[in-house]
């Protein structure tokens, strides 16, 4: 099996690939990140891959879809449960609840662009379930760094802290897979791209947290984030499930 993980930008300078090739018996193959992928180069990316994982939304919530196409508040409300059902999709609240950690709203804040983006990627590769049809999965790497107990947070810049923590993170991941090249620790949407590899493998060995029967229905409009098991990281060398 090859997965490959996308950390999707709205512009190709950003947007970063990590492939990674499964054996069916032993460790895996881990290659170099590449960095600045236009659309042209992620579909022939995809087209090596049998499964890919997008650190981008895969779509909007259902609530904030419906006041769009037809607003229906006469006054701006106050109600806490209304604003919430607006910004935040079913899966980023299980996200919430699972981890502690909020991921960016797709309905008001910048990473709407990167949402754009995916959604005409999807389009193109004809992803019908974004709830994770398979082949396509939504990736939050934050998340998965917490779950699997690696820092997750501060590595989102190029200063020395933030370096020093995109290399403990690499270092913690090389404890499982010595294969990881140095460069994923160069910059944050190559070791973004790496964890959303990873995740990908996680959610094609169903080591990862479906949506229920209700968040199912609504997830494959809205999508939805896979969020590794605890501990998975080490399992990822398993035998692959067939449905």
């Amino acid at each position: 099996m090859i997965t490959l993980g996308i950390d999707l930008s709205s512009n190709a300078a950003n947007t970063a690939v990590c492939w990674i090739d499964w054996p069916d018996q032993g460790p895996p193959t881990i290659h170099d990140p590449e960095v600045g992928c236009d659309d042209a180069r992620l579909d022939e990316a995809i087209e090596k891959a049998e499964v890919v994982g997008i650190d981008a939304p895969f779509g909007w919530p259902e609530c904030f879809r419906a006041a769009v196409a037809e607003w229906g508040h006469p006054q701006w409300t106050d109600d806490e449960d209304l604003r919430l059902s607006l910004r935040f999709r079913r899966t980023d609240l299980a996200i919430q609840k699972a981890t502690g950690l909020w991921p960016l709203s797709v309905s008001s804040d910048r990473i709407a662009l990167p949402a754009m983006r995916a959604m005409a990627l999807l389009l193109r590769h004809r992803c019908v379930d974004r709830s994770g049809d398979g082949r396509f999965y939504e990736v939050y790497p934050a998340a998965s760094l917490k779950r699997w107990g690696f820092p997750h947070s501060g590595y989102k810049n190029t200063s020395d802290e933030a370096n020093a923590v995109r290399r403990a993170i690499r270092d913690e991941i090389q404890n499982s897979f010595p294969s990881v090249p140095p460069s994923y620790a160069n910059n944050d949407h190559a070791l973004d791209a790496l964890i959303a590899s990873l995740t990908a493998r996680a959610a094609a060995l169903g080591l990862t947290l479906p949506p229920g029967e209700t968040q199912g229905e609504l997830g494959r409009g809205e999508g939805w984030i896979h969020l590794p098991q605890p501990g998975s990281l080490i399992q990822l060398t398993g035998t692959l499930k067939i449905p």
